[in-house]
């Protein structure tokens, strides 16, 4: 019954938005992805991406917002998606999603951790450049961050670098990201009840956006 409602909860708020229930506002970049240091999640190389910025409640205009970075790394068969929200840092806000007011002044993880072999492993972007000065989504087409460094961590919170995402010019396609579905076969999204409940939400987004598609 408690799955049923939070699929269900996500299905309605996806109808009423006519958007995903979550980060409604968003607009997507191409972008390329660099993994220059040897690391449990992601293999070393260059590699495609397609990236998507967003705002977890779809706030007006440069409102804060809790943002997000939606990456999509385009490996040899199935892409690989992670999904990053502004948040701390430390041992336990980096599980806190924090609102921000500047695309190029936050940092965004994971939030989540993964489990690799039976350890946690946690990602976060920190933007390279000078601040955007908004939080707008219509404002990214002129102003948005243009590159990313990628780090990861354990379970204690000491960041180290592993990449750097560089983002290019706007798409005009909006892409459907989910790391419960997408993701390295040695990595998995933990624990487990919150990947369950993160499956029921993108599982209800979805249903939600194909009916209201249905009702246009």
């Amino acid at each position: 019954m408690k799955h049923a409602a939070v699929s269900s909860l996500f299905s309605a708020m996806a109808q009423v938005r006519r958007a995903p229930a979550v980060h409604p506002q968003r607009l997507g970049f191409a972008g390329r992805l660099e993994i220059t240091t040897d690391n449990p999640l992601l293999p070393l190389g260059v590699f495609p991406a397609d990236v998507q910025l967003s705002k977890g409640a779809g706030t007006p205009g440069s409102s804060p917002d809790v943002l997000g970075v939606a990456l999509r790394v385009r490996l040899a068969g199935a892409p690989w998606d992670f999904l990053f929200s502004s948040a701390g840092h430390g041992r336990l806000t980096r599980w806190l999603p924090i609102p921000a007011s500047d695309w190029a002044a936050a940092r965004y993880g994971t939030l989540a951790p993964y489990d690799v072999g039976g350890e946690r492993r946690w990602l976060m972007l920190t933007p390279d450049g000078p601040r955007t000065g908004h939080a707008s989504i219509d404002a990214l087409r002129k102003h948005s961050p243009s590159a990313f460094t990628l780090s990861a961590a354990s379970a204690a919170p000491r960041w180290w670098p592993i990449g750097q995402l560089e983002v290019f010019s706007p798409s005009t396609e909006l892409l459907t990201f989910d790391p419960i579905v997408n993701h390295s076969e040695n990595a998995h999204p933990a624990p487990a009840w919150l990947r369950r409940l993160r499956e029921l939400a993108y599982q209800g987004s979805r249903r939600g956006r194909r009916t209201t598609d249905a009702e246009w």
